[in-house]
């Protein structure tokens, strides 16, 4: 099996499952370099995904217009940011 059509895959279903609209990528360190390495940036914006965002920025902006999907990796550091999170997006965290 191809690994980089797999992942493209799971991150498509991903996106796919948020519905229609505009959305923005929440991702980790990890996740990053997973999600540049299977998309380019205008493959990922056919999608409607116009911002990528790292869980860890410290200057983050409220935008209710966007659909968040978190794309991360189950790992202490994120356990501790979670709590950070608004309650809407911590009841949809898988």
């Amino acid at each position: 099996m191809n690994v980089v059509f797999a992942v493209k895959q799971y991150i498509s279903k991903m996106i796919e499952d948020s519905g229609p609209g505009m959305k923005v990528l929440l991702m980790d360190k990890e996740t990053t370099g997973i999600v540049s390495m299977v998309y380019t940036q205008s493959e990922i914006l056919q999608k409607e995904v116009y911002l990528f965002e790292r869980i860890d920025s410290q200057n983050r902006e409220i935008m209710k217009h966007l659909k968040a999907i978190c794309f991360l990796r189950p790992t202490k550091v994120l356990h501790k940011l979670s709590f950070h999170l608004p309650r809407q997006m911590q009841n949809t965290l898988i």
